[in-house]
């Protein structure tokens, strides 16, 4: 019977020689930076939501904006 640990030795074994090669590259570094982006934006909506909500501002569901 192979021991329960045999197997995911021998293949890390393996995979060891591989890891030197992979690298992330211009893909990698693309998605990190839409990533980022995608984050910049989100925080300056949620900024302006809540200085919104905070200030007491904001309009019910149905209410007509008085000017």
């Amino acid at each position: 019977m192979m021991d329960m640990n045999a197997a995911p030795l021998y293949l890390a074994s393996l995979s060891a020689d591989f890891k030197a090669d992979i690298t992330p590259g211009v893909l990698g570094f693309i998605v990190i930076a839409g990533i980022a982006t995608a984050l910049y934006f989100l925080m300056k909506s949620m900024r302006r939501h809540l200085s919104v909500t905070r200030s007491g501002t904001f309009l019910a569901a149905g209410d007509k904006h008085e000017d």
